[in-house]
């Protein structure tokens, strides 16, 4: 058994009040939601120390293994050979999980990098198994050559612990307290079906967990001291709302949430009835609070992660958004408590994957 393996990722700032808004956001990979799958592998791997991607190869020496908490690295937009360079280097045992595939709904087989595929093969030779989110995952890497995978799902409902979180029921008269997340990045816009579910949050003043729109985070952070960020956030929220700068404004700084420290988002998720959006980290962070969640499937992605984690979900493409949504019609309690059931299976199917690379799952 290894003793003293570090696990890349990157994890919660408890004083985010001393960084610039810029710096959270880098330090967080560019998506609050990485927060989960690295803490949870950090809280949960017997002896395990924080560290990060950037790792010098001279850091990585004071460690017996290296765990690393991927996301959707299997994808045509990412090139790792850097990273490669690095772990070559370093001749240690080399673990990853949760590694997933993106692609749209129609999963096609990615085409990746070739430094994502030496990134691959070297981790192949030097540990047993590979972790990925969901069978998608496990073809891709197939199709490159590399077989020795397991399928565990995303470690991020480890936080839960040795037992499954008891997922409270939503009652009609809660609607009020839905919690929305949705998919967009830095200032940018996003698709058509996405933007949908931000102005539906705007339109019926509902809370909405943000991710990565940057834009949006100086308003809910009130970080609005920079006059030329607060100009380009300003435009780029108007513009996405469709909705007067001074009504953003007044909504975001309302009902915009976003955390860079795990336990008050858990914390906040807690009281709300009920968490409906496309972010997998969204749900996931509302089940662990036991705060039931539907998670809209927009991609190959989100799908796979909703099917092995036996999260209740629909798909996009089952939504109407030519009209308003009633948020609440998409919960289905049987679907909540299917999630609950397969949760010590789930479990074990991680330690079974640790122990095999030589690790083991604090009790």
């Amino acid at each position: 058994m290894f003793h003293n393996p570090v696990v890349v990722g990157v994890f919660s700032n408890t004083n985010p009040s001393t960084s610039t808004l810029q710096d959270l956001f880098a330090h967080c990979g560019n998506n609050t939601g990485n927060l989960l799958f690295s803490e949870s592998l950090l809280r949960n791997i017997d002896c395990a120390k924080a560290g990060s991607l950037g790792l010098s190869v001279e850091g990585y020496q004071a460690y017996d293994s290296i765990v690393i908490a991927a996301a959707n690295w299997l994808n045509s937009k990412m090139d790792f050979a850097a990273l490669a360079d690095r772990l070559e280097k370093t001749k240690l045992p080399v673990v990853i999980v949760g590694l997933g595939a993106q692609a749209e709904l129609d999963a096609k087989i990615p085409v990746l990098s070739s430094g994502t595929q030496r990134l691959v093969k070297l981790i192949s030779e030097r540990s047993s198994k590979i972790s990925v989110r969901g069978s998608f995952s496990a073809e891709v890497l197939e199709h490159y050559g590399i077989n020795n995978v397991t399928v565990t799902g995303c470690p991020s409902l480890l936080l839960a612990g040795a037992a499954a979180p008891h997922i409270r029921h939503f009652e009609p008269e809660q609607t009020r307290d839905i919690a929305v997340g949705s998919t967009r990045h830095g200032f940018n816009p996003t698709d058509g079906f996405q933007a949908y579910f931000y102005r539906q949050a705007f339109k019926q003043s509902m809370d909405i967990v943000l991710q990565s729109e940057l834009s949006d985070m100086y308003f809910a952070l009130g970080r609005t001291n920079n006059e030329a960020l607060l100009r380009r956030a300003t435009d780029a929220c108007s513009d996405f709302y469709q909705q007067s700068p001074e009504d953003v404004s007044t909504y975001l700084k309302k009902h915009a949430k976003v955390f860079f420290d795990l336990n008050p988002w858990l914390k906040y998720m807690s009281h709300k009835s009920l968490y409906v959006g496309t972010r997998v980290h969204g749900a996931i962070a509302s089940l662990l609070s036991g705060t039931p969640a539907v998670l809209v499937c927009h991609d190959s992605r989100t799908e796979e992660m909703a099917r092995s984690l036996h999260i209740p979900h629909v798909l996009s493409k089952d939504i109407d958004t030519t009209r308003d949504l009633d948020f609440s019609s998409l919960y289905y309690r049987d679907k909540q408590s299917m999630f609950e059931a397969s949760y010590v299976e789930y479990r074990s199917r991680f330690s079974t994957f640790f122990q095999e690379n030589g690790m083991r799952l604090t009790s």
